[in-house]
């Protein structure tokens, strides 16, 4: 049995669980479900910068032609390893981190469009052996200003799944295990609650290894179009620990006990995956939501858990392919950039001083910059603590990195 609804208003959402708050931008197909039915939130696959290395990076050409390969300028910028410094209250001790080869994948400007979800093999890839379900449709603008249809299928059982506006925008999700996950594991530095770093990153569960539970993943994205250079980090979650972290709250934020899972065992086990782009060798960064500029595994633009049973969970935010490329861009040194982070916070009043602990070198798709086409620069992400008497607390900045100008998303 299938029902269709079609509705030009808008969308009605109810209020769930303050640990999916947070997601209320992107996870549709989540809130959507909470809406209708009701309920009380590595071995990383490649190595995107963890290992620090001085590299070497080209200097791009000054004029605004296309780039040639070949055609790879002579001027050279070493960056450490590492840089130390204090410009007033900001005292540098940072880890450098370039993941890629300059030399060989030197940087350059470029245009991004999202990739295009598959609707029709993400329906029969995720959701065809389901008869009986309802859809909700609804007309909504893409990221071009173009008007669009949406869907949400749901059955019975609260299986879900939806698609659009936007291109690349798809959520997927089993409603029997994923709220007990989502209260288990908090993967926000900033929640009070957070605790991804008490699950192991590098041990395998014992239904399957890391290994080939990430293929299963990438095979459901390759399935639907989504096919991108890539890392992952996936988090073994094992069920003695998920037990000891499980935490519900009632709308008043009371301890809710009347939703907690009811016993748990090794077959909730699974492997939650965050999986960010790579674009020639280096991370290609974006504004998650265009609200959340954290560069951290919560806002990893594709989310997924896998258990015994196969994808319970499969959300994708954007993902982009890259054209257009341009000119190559010589790179500021490091202590011009050191400069532009101290000024930032040098002119802050008060007693706090900053430690900035970790420069990476990224791709940068500017969401600001046009209407479905965007540009693409290299950036760095700088990151580091503010401390005063009151408290500490993490802080980021991007800066430009060739104009070392900070960029404010």
């Amino acid at each position: 049995m299938v029902k269709t609804k079609k509705s030009s208003g808008k969308k009605f959402f109810a209020k769930g669980e303050s640990r999916m708050k947070r997601q209320l931008c992107l996870m549709l197909i989540v809130i959507f479900s909470m809406s209708i039915f009701g309920c009380g939130n590595s071995a990383q696959g490649q190595d995107s910068g963890s290992k620090i290395s001085n590299v070497q990076n080209e200097a791009g050409s000054e004029t605004e032609e296309p780039y040639v390969e070949n055609d790879i300028p002579d001027e050279k910028i070493i960056f450490p390893a590492s840089y130390e410094n204090t410009i007033e209250n900001v005292d540098f001790k940072m880890d450098v981190i370039v993941g890629a080869d300059l030399g060989e994948k030197f940087p350059i400007t470029a245009k991004a469009r999202m990739l295009k979800v598959n609707e029709e093999r993400a329906f029969q890839s995720l959701f065809s052996g389901n008869d009986d379900y309802e859809v909700y449709s609804y007309e909504e603008k893409n990221e071009y200003g173009e008007k669009v249809d949406t869907a949400t299928y749901v059955t019975p059982e609260e299986i879900t799944l939806s698609y659009g506006p936007l291109s690349s925008q798809m959520s997927y999700m089993q409603r029997d295990l994923m709220p007990y996950i989502l209260s288990s594991f908090v993967l926000d530095p900033a929640d009070e609650r957070y605790n991804a770093g008490l699950y192991s990153t590098e041990e395998q569960l014992s239904f399957m290894t890391r290994e080939e539970a990430f293929q299963i993943i990438d095979n459901a994205l390759t399935e639907v179009n989504i096919k991108f250079e890539h890392v992952y980090t996936g988090y073994a979650l094992d069920y003695n620990c998920m037990q000891s972290q499980e935490y519900h709250e009632d709308m008043d934020g009371n301890i809710d006990r009347a939703n907690y899972k009811n016993g748990w065992s090794v077959s909730d086990e699974g492997y939650y995956f965050c999986v960010n782009q790579i674009y020639r060798g280096l991370p290609l960064y974006h504004v998650y939501c265009e609200i959340f500029s954290d560069a951290a595994d919560v806002n990893a633009p594709v989310q997924a858990f896998i258990s015994k049973d196969g994808i319970e969970y499969l959300n994708i935010e954007k993902v982009f392919e890259i054209s257009d490329e341009g000119m190559a861009v010589s790179l500021s040194p490091m202590d011009v950039i050191a400069e532009t982070v101290a000024h930032k916070y040098n002119q802050i009043l008060g007693s706090s001083t900053y430690e900035m602990t970790e420069a990476e070198l990224c791709y940068y798709v500017d969401l600001s910059s046009g209407t479905g086409v965007y540009d693409v620069k290299p950036v760095w992400i700088v990151k580091g603590i503010e401390k005063s008497e009151q408290h500490e607390q993490d802080i980021q900045v991007i800066i430009d990195a060739q104009t070392a100008k900070e960029i404010i998303p």
